[in-house]
């Protein structure tokens, strides 16, 4: 079981999956003393959540405890749903119109950096097949057409995905939200992508 200031550290690195930090770093961020952050990252390291580098920077290490990683992502959108009613409302208005048994959705971008009042929202779908995306994606911009908010909806297949994620150094939706997303939903579906993947 997570500690709140270890689910605060996870948050960081879930928020930030292919960069490093440092502990200072991540005591100056959450505003918290450095001795805490220490004693509360050991056991993140020791059971996987994290992993460190040879300068002894930390990242998240993303193969493992899945279920404890989607936890954080719903603490995270809980978060995000306080801040943006909008999201959260569109998001359940999806819900009752969807149909898909399997798919990803999350927002990424400058909502996620802490943004008040953003131009837009990204968001993106992520499906089991590419035969559904065209559909899927009338779907969407459907839902999201009913908001005054500007939504910008991206709809990928799990192929997609793969391929966007094999070229990391070119600027892509899904290399996007690496550093900038909170998931609405698949989370561990995400990160085992994630994990097929690289």
């Amino acid at each position: 079981m997570l500690t709140k200031t270890q689910i605060a550290i996870m948050e960081v690195f879930a928020g930030s999956i292919t960069k490093s930090f440092s502990i200072h770093q991540i005591s100056k961020a959450l505003k918290k003393p450095y001795p805490l952050i220490h004693r509360s990252i050991q056991p993140l390291l020791a059971d996987q959540f994290l992993k460190k580098d040879e300068h002894k920077y930390l990242s998240l290490d993303y193969r493992h405890n899945l279920s404890e990683l989607a936890y954080i992502e719903s603490s995270r959108k809980e978060t995000l749903f306080k801040q943006h009613a909008v999201i959260k409302s569109l998001f359940q208005d999806m819900f009752k119109e969807g149909d898909e048994a399997f798919f990803i959705l999350l927002v990424f971008g400058s909502v996620v950096a802490g943004k008040k009042k953003p131009n837009d929202i990204d968001m993106l779908l992520i499906l089991d097949d590419n035969k559904k995306v065209d559909r899927q994606e009338k779907l969407l911009q459907k839902v999201a057409s009913r908001f005054h908010t500007k939504f910008h909806v991206h709809v990928i297949s799990k192929e997609s995905v793969y391929e966007m994620l094999s070229k990391r150094d070119q600027l892509n939706v899904m290399n996007e939200t690496l550093n900038k997303h909170v998931i609405l939903f698949g989370a561990e579906n995400y990160y085992l992508l994630l994990n097929n993947a690289r």
